[in-house]
Parts: structure tokens; sequence; C-alpha cells
């Protein structure tokens, strides 16, 4: 029933590193927060909080399951990274960038990095802009690593408004070590935390300010271009400062972060509270509108009825969970039964 086709629009993932609200975490007192105008654009948005499977770590995975739809939890525990040790084996490399012609990677670090060289490779993408590149991008660093301003910059840069685009932006700015010394009258301390894990805290809460403001200033270029643009922002997984302590009484925060989806033409707001990584393309086609594939009609089935926010399965939310299982082996262990046609996305055959 939808009517619209994805790759008549530009699709921007950014995944946020390190990104999570820290007023979330019990017992931590910040002297303003941080991140204000981040959650202002959350209450308009569809937005809520993702799910990751890492804390402190697992950036790679996070990302090889919001390009993918696979998510890690069907994946045997003793598997730690996905890029290099299930994508090397799969038959087919699938991503929800496979509908669009123009598709870039700008990630300000090593190109090696968990095998993305060769994973970007395999998924055709035309350009990967890493921190080899840099003397063709006006960068800057906020303390350590390149800001995330600089890497939005990148971005726009290589905006096209007479073309549809992918873009699978990954930011390092909130990296560890964790090291600012503005803005000065931010800081934040937890119940129980050593000095050494409070000025950590400190550290990385007033760079969240910096993520806060270029995020907003990126949006806003992006609502005066002559074209769709639907941005998927989302934290990879919480910043390893925290002390075990902190999640004793909610073991579920230690492995929450903050998305949002926002575009800039009128989409609505979903009602998605809690997510996988992995449900975010199934939402990406839904706030869109436009057509699905008989895989991304699996994912949407997935999103509604047996994601990471339902507790016990049963019944067809067992069968769809089952159905996605299934799937994922024959595209990872099995003999890849599926053809093509269970991926093929509609797309406007005149590009």
């Amino acid at each position: 029933n939808r009517n619209e086709l994805i790759d008549n629009q530009t699709i921007v993932y950014v995944l946020s590193e390190s990104f999570a609200d820290p007023s979330r975490i019990e017992g931590v007192n910040l002297s303003r927060n941080p991140i204000p105008k981040i959650q202002e654009i959350k209450t308009k948005v569809t937005s809520g909080l993702m799910q990751s499977d890492g804390y402190g770590g697992g950036t790679a995975n996070m990302e090889f399951q919001t390009l993918t739809g696979l998510p890690f939890y069907n994946i045997n525990p003793t598997v730690s990274v996905l890029y290099s040790e299930v994508a090397p084996k799969m038959r087919r490399l699938i991503s929800v960038s496979d509908s669009f012609n123009n598709k870039e990677v700008i990630h300000f670090e090593s190109p090696i990095n968990y095998s993305r060289n060769v994973i970007y490779n395999r998924l055709k993408f035309n350009k990967f802009i890493s921190i080899d590149d840099k003397k063709n991008y006006d960068l800057g660093y906020q303390e350590v690593h390149i800001s995330d301003e600089s890497t939005y910059k990148a971005v726009l840069k290589e905006m096209d408004a007479k073309k549809n685009q992918f873009f699978s932006v990954i930011t390092i700015q909130n990296h560890s070590p964790f090291i600012a010394g503005e803005p000065s009258d931010l800081t934040a301390t937890g119940n129980g935390f050593s000095d050494d894990e409070n000025t950590k805290l400190t550290n990385y809460s007033r760079l969240l300010t910096f993520t806060d403001t270029a995020t907003q200033s990126f949006l806003e270029s992006l609502s005066k271009i002559d074209k769709k643009i639907t941005v998927v922002f989302y934290g990879d997984h919480l910043p390893g400062l925290y002390p075990e302590s902190a999640f004793k009484n909610n073991p579920e925060s230690q492995y929450q972060t903050d998305y949002f989806i926002w575009s800039n033409f009128d989409a609505p707001k979903l009602n998605y509270p809690l997510v996988n990584s992995s449900d975010f393309s199934a939402m990406v086609f839904e706030q869109t509108n436009s057509k699905v594939s008989p895989y991304y009609a699996l994912l949407t089935e997935v999103l509604k009825k047996a994601s990471v926010d339902k507790k016990a399965l049963e019944g067809e939310a067992q069968e769809i969970a089952e159905d996605l299982k299934m799937v994922e082996y024959d595209l990872i262990s099995g003999k890849g039964y599926l053809s093509k046609d269970f991926f093929k996305v509609p797309t406007d055959k005149s590009n």
C-alpha cells in the first residue's frame, strides 16, 4: 500500500560514537543538561532507546546490524566481531544501501579497522572517506579525536542536491580517552564514583555538548537542501567509564543508548520506545512510506511483534522471530536458498 520508493530519497545513518544520555544512569548528577537540543529533537520525531549489544565497545557490530538488518542476538555468543568472523563467510552480504547507486561511508579513522575497507568494497560503496583522506577535508579536532562538527561538514560537502544518496557515517569524537576542559561550568558526579570516574564522566558530558550543537546545526543545514533526506541518529554503546554499581538497580540501563529518525519533510512520528539496531531499516521504510522487499516486510513484522521490547514471545510473534532466524541462517551458514527477489526492494527503474 505504500507509494514512495526508497531510492527517490537520500538516507543518512549516523552512528554517534558512545552517545548515551548520562542523566538516565542512576546516581549521576549533572550541573546542567549537556544535550538539550537533541532531547528537544527527540520530542518531535520518531525516537526512543536502542538496545546495544556491548558496553564500552562493539561499534562495528552495531554498524553491521544497522546496515544488514540481521540481529546479533540470533548469532552464537562465541562470536565477538561480526565484520571479521561472520561477514567474510556470508554467501550474500546484504545492506539497506543496496537500493542506491550513489553510496558513501564517512569515518575518520583507519580504513582497515575491523576490515571495513573489505566490507565496504563487497557492499559496493562508491566511496570510503577515512582518515587517509584528511587532506581533502577541513578537519578539526575536539581534544583527542576528529570533531563531530568536522564529520558533519564532510557529509555536507559530499551531499549533492541533484542525486539521491546513501551515507553511512561513523563519528569518533566521543571515543575514549575522555578529555575536555570546556565548557567548564558543566560538571558531573556519580554516587559512589571514584575521583577518576567523576573526572571521566565530567569530560564525557562536556564532549556531548559539542555533539548536541553540531547535530542540531547539521539537521538545520539538511533542512535547507531541496531533496528528501532522512537521518537515522543513534549511539552505538555507552562509554565504558561507569562503575558496575551504577547499573546495580537497573541492569538494562547499561545497554540502552539514544536514537532518533528525522526527516526534512513531513513524516509521521512513529512510536517505538525501545528497538534493536537491526530494526532501523524497517523503521526508515515505514517513516518514509517506502515500498519494501519480502525481506523488509519480514523485518517490519519483527519490529512490530518480535523485537527486543517484547519479553516472552509466543504464537505468531514466535513464528516471526523464527522466520528471521532461518533467513539469517540461510545467509550466514546455510546453502543460500533464498533468491535475489527476496531481498529486491522496489526502486525507480528510470534512475
